[in-house]
């Protein structure tokens, strides 16, 4: 999709109107043979019981309902394509519908997360960046349909076969096929059929306010159990003695922390870190880890990979920097000067990059270039990229 397309993708059916569009970057824009291969990677711990509160997840849906614990319904060593797959699953489940749903598996492959950043990064230039992280499906299956409601606008890349959606009310249905973007605002309940053999990439933007408080609550909570320590909730009798309710001051004492920590600066630092993690990944969370740390050489020619977000803390002096949903603090403006000379357009040295910091500064230039390698904001010449 050219820049023009976005701006009338953007600008006419983003959480306006159901759309079907052809996908950015042609029908082969994300690799659906890497896809099926995270989604056989996330499904491996999952073949062996179910896992509860972990990412990624892995679910297996039937017309049925979901069953809790697929076992070797979900795809393993010997299913080396999503055709073999599919062949086992025919023989196995007599022509059932069946859909495999992982979530957040783009965690697990770098490349493939940093491709599908690359896909969405030109909506959010234009229409602002999520405020809370976006959650990422890869989906295959067949001969299913999915309800949806209205917490989240979905966006579908589909990689192999087709979708139909369908609204619940009135109006027309919309049929996608392979190379194509569907879009559905968060305010049209639909069902979503999936058709023969069919893998989908589906981004999942939340849309409830109350998503938004849950996210703070959460961070307000870490700060308060921090100052706290380690106290244990006591307990009381009941009925009180005496005429007057008794006191708890366990509670009392986690609200005034409560109040401490939403009045103190360190809060507002913890959002705008959190907030710079999030643009840098496109809201695409939990992001990849990081690389291993390297120790590069004078000689060793850099360019750049992911972008580098860049925010002001409160003294002006100090810098957050953002790279591919990792952040960590910067003071004063060699790290400036080095960003600008990577930029350039060429692969300079370590060492050229150096000599643009001044004297004096070589150990520190090299800490943040390794920083930065780690994080994937740079890759070395003649070293795999991405991994």
């Amino acid at each position: 999709m050219s820049g023009a397309a976005w701006d009338l993708f953007a600008a006419r059916h983003w959480e306006r109107t159901p759309a079907v569009v052809p996908a950015p970057g042609g029908p082969r824009t994300v690799d659906a043979d890497r896809a099926y291969t995270t989604m056989v990677e996330a499904a491996r711990p999952f073949r062996a019981g179910t896992r509860f509160q972990a990412l990624p997840d892995v679910r297996f849906h039937v017309e049925d309902g979901r069953i809790r614990a697929p076992g070797d319904l979900l795809p393993g060593p010997r299913d080396t394509t999503a055709e073999r797959y599919a062949e086992r699953l025919d023989q196995r489940m007599a022509g059932r519908g069946r859909l495999l749903v992982v979530e957040q598996g783009l965690m697990l492959d770098p490349p493939l997360w940093a491709r599908v950043r690359s896909l969405v990064t030109p909506l959010w230039e234009r229409v602002g960046w999520p405020v809370l992280p976006v959650v990422a499906e890869l989906v295959l299956g067949e001969g299913i349909a999915e309800s949806h409601g209205s917490p989240h606008s979905p966006l579908i890349w589909v990689l192999r076969g087709s979708l139909t959606a369908t609204p619940r009310d009135s109006g027309p249905a919309l049929d996608a096929g392979a190379g194509d973007l569907l879009h559905w605002p968060a305010d049209r309940p639909h069902t979503l059929t999936f058709g023969p053999r069919t893998m989908a990439l589906r981004l999942l933007v939340p849309r409830d306010p109350r998503r938004a408080t849950a996210a703070v609550k959460d961070i307000v909570a870490g700060l308060v159990h921090a100052r706290r320590g380690q106290d244990r909730v006591p307990y009381l009798p009941y009925p009180p003695d005496g005429p007057t309710p008794p006191d708890m001051p366990e509670l009392a004492s986690t609200a005034e922390l409560m109040r401490e920590v939403t009045a103190t600066p360190r809060l507002g630092r913890l959002l705008s870190a959190l907030w710079a993690r999030r643009v840098s990944a496109a809201g695409l969370e939990p992001a990849p880890d990081a690389r291993p740390p390297v120790r590069l050489s004078p000689d060793d020619r850099l360019r750049p990979a992911s972008a580098v977000v860049r925010m002001p803390l409160d003294d002006g002096r100090t810098w957050l920097w953002a790279v591919d949903g990792h952040a960590f603090s910067l003071r004063g403006t060699l790290g400036e000067r080095v960003l600008d000379r990577l930029r350039q357009g060429d692969t300079p040295t370590v060492r050229d990059l150096c000599a643009v910091a001044g004297p004096g500064h070589d150990e520190a230039v090299v800490a943040l270039l390794e920083k930065l390698y780690t994080l994937r904001g740079v890759d070395v010449d003649g070293r795999e990229s991405g991994a």
